[in-house]
């Protein structure tokens, strides 16, 4: 289910992209704002819905119920919006903070769940970016490790995704760009909605 969640948000967007700057999901050769501007809706779009639709999904399993792609995709475009905003702020301030290093890693730490506190709670940006710092408070060091493991390992797939396809625009090598960028996202956004609960539970724990 996961994969079919994260496959129907990558196709179209990369054929989209693909219709209309005729490079695949892996063509470094391109402006330096297009590759911002690509970089940006990836994150915030691809990114924010693939991670909406994901904790959601786990949500529903961890309350015991079997999670149905119809709801999961309904809640998941119902916190769009929400999720976007808050990556927004999140993004411009680990951007900025990132100028002196130490701050923006820091930030980036407290923020690191911002996406699926803005999908659960889907009140707003703010409460969203305040869930998230509360969350990770405490859990720096596990949330870094996390961070950086699954960091890691997304960019691993994706150099391999780009040595193997490079410009090329053939069918197969856009079908294996997609498959890898599917598994890139999909692992980064099941680890991060993984966290988010993990960081809930312990939470609660220290609670009673």
């Amino acid at each position: 289910m996961f994969a079919v969640l994260a496959l129907g948000v990558v196709v179209p967007y990369e054929l989209i992209v693909l219709a209309a700057t005729g490079r695949n999901p892996f063509d470094t050769h391109a402006s330096v704002e297009t590759l911002i501007l690509l970089a940006l809706l990836d994150s915030l779009l691809v990114g924010g819905l693939i991670s909406a639709l994901y904790v959601h999904a786990l949500r529903m399993i961890g309350e015991g119920g079997r999670a149905r792609i119809g709801p999961v995709v309904a809640r998941g475009f119902q916190a769009l919006p929400t999720v976007v905003a808050a990556q927004i702020i999140a993004t411009l301030g680990i951007g900025v903070g990132l100028v002196l290093i130490i701050p923006g890693i820091v930030l980036a730490i407290r923020w690191a769940v911002v996406a699926q506190a803005a999908a659960i709670d889907n009140d707003n940006w703010v409460e969203a970016i305040r869930r998230s710092g509360e969350l990770t408070a405490g859990n720096y060091l596990h949330v870094l490790g996390l961070l950086f493991v699954s960091g890691v390992i997304a960019l691993t797939l994706t150099n391999v995704a780009i040595a193997l396809v490079g410009t090329h625009k053939t069918v197969g090598a856009i079908a294996v760009g997609i498959v890898v960028e599917t598994l890139a996202r999909s692992f980064v956004s099941l680890t991060a909605s993984i966290l988010f609960f993990d960081l809930l539970a312990r939470r609660q724990v220290l609670r009673v």
